[in-house]
């Protein structure tokens, strides 16, 4: 039976009909992932989003496709009331947490690396100036969803975001003055990561966007120690081996703090001005970020005093 967020879409796509057997991989109010196994026996991952969340078709078509670098192949897109629906290849069944094994993370650390790099030489030679634009999260983006945060009911009186404010613009404007702009996943993760035989392939690009930070990295690091006790220095040093820079691992630690703030930031004004509607549960995330936060703004601090 075809999946109720999809049959707006029978009339035009045929394939609906084709299919003999629809497996739920994900769903929440404005997000529907199914694996579709088609009568000929291949499969395909048919991706439905609502609102906010139909505007991942046009990640994939203006940044992903367009930067060349690994994603899963788009077949076809279709645009119906407000929504979306992707048919993607069928990349892979396990990812980094269902085979959390010590070398996927570190592949995974190194395809980060090779992507960035990707990303960043092909952007001026393959997007327009005005797509550039409209996907940046510019340093201004980053100080008012900061400022979004001091003001919400539930965050306001959080010592660490009030530290945060003085720091911020200073910390982001070296971060853009200093380091290219290139592709941020936002949420590179082991979930999001599939084992290929070739590789690590990353998926879900649905909340991408354009910026120098590192946040990518300082969610791998948690994920690897999580899921499988690989430690940050290895991390670092997989991701160091492809990233073809000069950065030490003092300058690698600044960026990744600055990159982790800047991925808790745009994570927690997402979940507190309407996220955790859309994601049931996700309100007992909050408490966590906020603590990671403080984690980070004090090693900021201790930082400063050792200068």
């Amino acid at each position: 039976m075809i999946p109720e967020c999809l049959s707006a879409y029978r009339l035009f796509m045929p394939m609906l009909d084709e299919v003999a057997e629809w497996s739920l991989l994900r769903q929440w109010s404005l997000s529907e992932v199914y694996r579709a196994i088609l009568k000929t026996g291949e499969t395909r991952i048919i991706k439905w989003g609502g609102k906010e969340m139909a505007g991942e078709a046009v990640i994939y078509r203006q940044l992903v496709s367009q930067l060349q670098i690994k994603a899963p192949e788009i077949f076809e897109f279709f645009e119906a009331n407000g929504s979306t629906v992707m048919v993607m290849e069928d990349a892979g069944k396990y990812n980094l947490e269902q085979q959390p094994y010590p070398r996927y993370f570190l592949e995974a650390a190194r395809e980060l690396a090779n992507l960035r790099a990707t990303a960043a030489a092909n952007l001026a030679r393959n997007i327009p100036g005005r797509v550039i634009r409209s996907h940046t999260v510019s340093v201004e983006d980053f100080l008012a969803l900061l400022d979004d945060l001091l003001q919400s009911p539930c965050l306001s009186e959080r010592i660490a975001l009030a530290k945060l404010k003085n720091t911020f613009p200073y910390d982001l404007a070296k971060l853009y003055r200093t380091s290219p702009l290139t592709l941020v996943h936002h949420d590179y993760q082991a979930k999001n990561l599939l084992v290929q035989a070739d590789g690590i392939l990353p998926i879900d690009w649905s909340i991408a966007y354009l910026s120098p930070h590192l946040g990518d990295l300082y969610c791998l690091i948690a994920d690897a120690r999580t899921w499988s006790g690989v430690s940050r220095e290895e991390i670092l040093s997989a991701f160091l081996s492809e990233a073809g820079n000069d950065l030490s691992i003092e300058q690698l630690n600044w960026h990744i703090r600055i990159g982790g703030l800047c991925w808790l930031v745009k994570t927690l004004r997402w979940l507190v001005y309407g996220g955790t509607a859309a994601i049931p549960g996700s309100d007992a995330w909050i408490p966590d970020l906020m603590n990671q936060v403080e984690k980070l703004v004090k090693e900021a601090e201790e930082e400063g005093e050792r200068q």
